[in-house]
């Protein structure tokens, strides 16, 4: 008598079925996480651009109030207080400073006498000049304001002007940034 011996095999692939099911997976699952990980990597660098301008933005403002704040008189010359430029002289060594929104290049520079022989030097760069978005328009401009805080105009005298304020405008990529500091004179400063 003969004995065949019976193998089941096992098998250690997939089936068609199997395969068809996990494709169709693969296709409906991978177009959500490239979403996902997309937008998550737009926000990242928006949220870094953003941080950039905040930082760029403060130094341009620190540097300004501290200048300001060393103010022992204003140019009276013609021009030189302007909402786009101003002149002052500083208590400290009689240093003559100058900002200048430069509307031209999209700057804000400022210069000091003693160095590089007063030439401007670049502050901010990106500034918006005038910009109308929804019928506002946007200017980035100094304004000089009494002891009460209103605004002296366009001819302001060294004796009226109690502070300054700097509005300027930032655009970095698509995105647009205010910002507004305001600087008064430290009339009280000590001679040392």
């Amino acid at each position: 008598m003969d004995y065949k011996r019976i193998t089941i095999k096992t098998s250690k692939g997939f089936t068609l079925i199997e395969m068809i099911a996990a494709m169709v997976l693969v296709a409906i699952l991978v177009p959500g996480i490239s979403s996902i990980l997309g937008g998550t990597l737009m926000n990242i660098a928006l949220t870094q651009i953003a941080v950039l301008a905040n930082m760029e933005a403060d130094h341009a403002q620190r540097k300004f109030v501290k200048h300001i704040n060393g103010v022992k008189s204003f140019s009276s010359s013609a021009g030189d207080l302007t909402d786009s430029t101003f002149t002052f002289t500083s208590y400290l060594e009689n240093l003559e400073y100058q900002y200048i929104i430069d509307r031209a290049s999209r700057t804000i520079k400022y210069s000091r006498a003693d160095i590089d022989g007063g030439t401007a030097g670049i502050l901010l760069q990106n500034v918006v000049k005038d910009t109308t978005i929804d019928e506002i328009t946007y200017t980035s401009k100094f304004a000089f304001k009494d002891s009460k805080g209103n605004d002296l105009g366009t001819s302001p005298t060294h004796s009226k002007i109690h502070g300054v304020e700097l509005t300027f405008y930032l655009l970095r990529g698509e995105s647009f940034y205010s910002y507004t500091t305001y600087a008064a004179i430290d009339k009280g400063q000590l001679e040392i």
